[in-house]
Formats: C-alpha cells, sequence, structure tokens
C-alpha cells in the first residue's frame, strides 16, 4: 500500500481537521462515516488507500460493537479500538454521531499522545465530523 499522496483533490476537503494528528510516528489518519465511506485523509495516504483503510476500520468496528453485548449491557458503547501489528498501531475512535478518526501509526509512536489527540479533535469538532446515516 503506497502512502505518497497525490496533490489534494476536490474531494478531500476536511484535510485540515487531520493536521492536530501530524504527530512523530503517525503514517496518516482518516476520517470516516459510520458506513464506511472516507470522508477526509492525511496528504500522507493516497485517496484509494484511504478508502480500503476506511472500509476495514468499519469491519473493525462493526466487530467491537457486536462484542460490546458480550462485555456488558444494551447500553455498553464502543468508544475506540487499539491493534497493535508487529510493524504498526492503529487507532480508532468515535468522532461525533455516526463518524468515526482513523489512525495508522509506527509501533513505537506514543499512543497515549495520538489517543488523546484524536480525542480532543473529536469533542472540539464533534458537529463536524458527524454524518447522517445512508438510507436506500
Amino acid at each position: 500500500m503506497s502512502t505518497t499522496a497525490p496533490p489534494a483533490d476536490g474531494n478531500n476537503k476536511l484535510t485540515w481537521m487531520l493536521s492536530s494528528l501530524d504527530l512523530e510516528g503517525v503514517r496518516y489518519s482518516v476520517l470516516i462515516s459510520g458506513d464506511g465511506l472516507r470522508m477526509a485523509h492525511s496528504e500522507t495516504i493516497t485517496r484509494d488507500a484511504a478508502d480500503a483503510f476506511a472500509a476495514a476500520v468499519s469491519g473493525v468496528q462493526s466487530l467491537g460493537k457486536a462484542l460490546a453485548g458480550m462485555c456488558g449491557d444494551e447500553d455498553n458503547r464502543l468508544r475506540q479500538n487499539l491493534i497493535e501489528y508487529d510493524q504498526a498501531l492503529v487507532l480508532v475512535t468515535a468522532a461525533g454521531q455516526n463518524a468515526m478518526l482513523g489512525v495508522c501509526a509506527e509501533p513505537t509512536a506514543d499512543a497515549g499522545l495520538i489517543v488523546h489527540r484524536m480525542n480532543d479533535l473529536a469533542s472540539r469538532l464533534g458537529n463536524e465530523l458527524s454524518s447522517q446515516t445512508r438510507r436506500p
């Protein structure tokens, strides 16, 4: 997967919101709708790669929501996911109603700082990060 991004396109107008996640060790960040569509991506990932990352993160969120009922009652909401690989960290947090932020970072990155920035961004921009539920 290439992380060299082409010049910004007209479909990535919300990239400015992700600039607070430009931290040491962060490879890229993606803003994702609740149904798994890329809403914005950092300049360090291609649009196609960001689309694929968004779809994969959506799947992880679905699994996390399915597990929530097994780990508590029906009010047990999923807040964050952390996946640790040999070569990367993937961090996901809710970002407004029906949206989420996903970050891919180096395995040695400061996960605490990244999550703090993600939560700060989500709380400051919750309304802007929200997406409506899509209906057929």
